[in-house]
């Protein structure tokens, strides 16, 4: 069985080795209050399929906020409430090599975003949640993510204010979604408010494996027994994730880890093995991408050690 080859010594020894490679990347400071997170935190935790046993390392305690990681969230929920040809009419699938918050392919190539984990995808979604739930829409995820983990978020008040003091170019991206007619659904405040209200809600690397989980089990909870997703969100969702889900650094991730996962600029990424088990990793300092160093590698180490990409050398 696959859980019979993890156990707390593997996740200690990626541990030792992980938390060395952080030294190389820098905590992110455009969201002031995000800068202030210490660059030594690290955490690690596996939720196996089926079973729901869990397994942890590090400051598996340490809460962070979501960040961009709430775009599955956000996009399960438009598409298991609304359907797919809603969600995909105003945003495409389609991977990207420009940056995160890019403005340029908005304007030089199309007005409808690459995909729904660029930021303007996101903004684009919400906008859609927006004029479907109004001022429920916020509660709605919440609740909706209470699904996967078992505990309704919190919103990190803190961290909301920073990003929407800061939030230029994000608001840039939405002024120029709004002036194509009918492409954001609901105002631009409106949009943007929802927006970042996810990216600040809080999660440890317990509730990122949790949302892993479901996807792993083909929208069934390990925990719960409930299919918060249906099969055909989870391969969209997952789909997505492989080709989009750690922005222009997809490829290299698609490489290195050869599992779908999706990252956020605090510094946690949740990723997946389909079948064996959820995953969420957490460390604060980023490459020039946008993406923790140290998960990234924690990940590589953790889908070598266990063949988690699933290719076999045939005799």
């Amino acid at each position: 069985m696959f859980s019979e080859q993890i156990d707390q010594s593997i996740l200690k020894e990626i541990y030792d080795k992980a938390i060395s490679v952080s030294d190389f990347g820098k905590v992110a400071t455009y969201i002031p209050e995000l800068s202030l997170m210490s660059p030594n935190l690290f955490s690690l935790s596996c939720v196996i399929a089926g079973s729901g046993e869990i397994i942890q390392t590090g400051d598996a305690d340490t809460y962070f906020t979501m960040q961009s990681i709430s775009k599955i969230l956000s996009l399960s929920y438009a598409i298991e409430k609304f359907g797919m040809d809603k969600v995909f009419k105003s945003v495409d699938m389609e991977p990207t090599a420009d940056s995160f918050n890019s403005l340029m392919r908005l304007e030089m190539a199309s007005p409808i975003p690459a995909n729904p984990f660029m930021n303007a995808g996101a903004i684009v979604i919400c906008s859609i949640l927006q004029k479907e739930l109004g001022r429920e829409s916020f509660n709605e995820i919440t609740n909706f993510c209470e699904l996967f983990t078992g505990t309704k978020p919190k919103l990190n008040q803190k961290v909301f204010n920073s990003e929407m003091s800061t939030a230029d170019r994000n608001k840039s991206l939405a002024y120029f979604l709004n002036s194509t007619p009918g492409l954001l659904m609901d105002s631009v405040e409106n949009s943007l408010d929802l927006y970042i209200k996810l990216c600040s809600l809080e999660c440890t690397t317990l509730d990122l494996a949790k949302i892993a989980d479901v996807l792993s089990c083909g929208g069934k909870s390990s925990f719960t027994g409930k299919y918060p997703l249906s099969f055909e969100t989870v391969k969209t969702i997952m789909g997505i994730m492989i080709t989009c889900g750690l922005y222009n650094g997809s490829g290299e991730c698609a490489v290195r880890v050869g599992i779908p996962a999706k990252s956020g600029v605090s510094g946690g990424i949740l990723a997946v093995a389909p079948g064996k088990m959820g995953i969420g990793v957490f460390s604060p300092p980023l490459d020039s991408k946008g993406n923790s160093l140290a998960g990234l590698y924690a990940l590589e180490m953790l889908s070598d050690k266990l063949n988690l990409r699933g290719v076999k050398i045939l005799d």
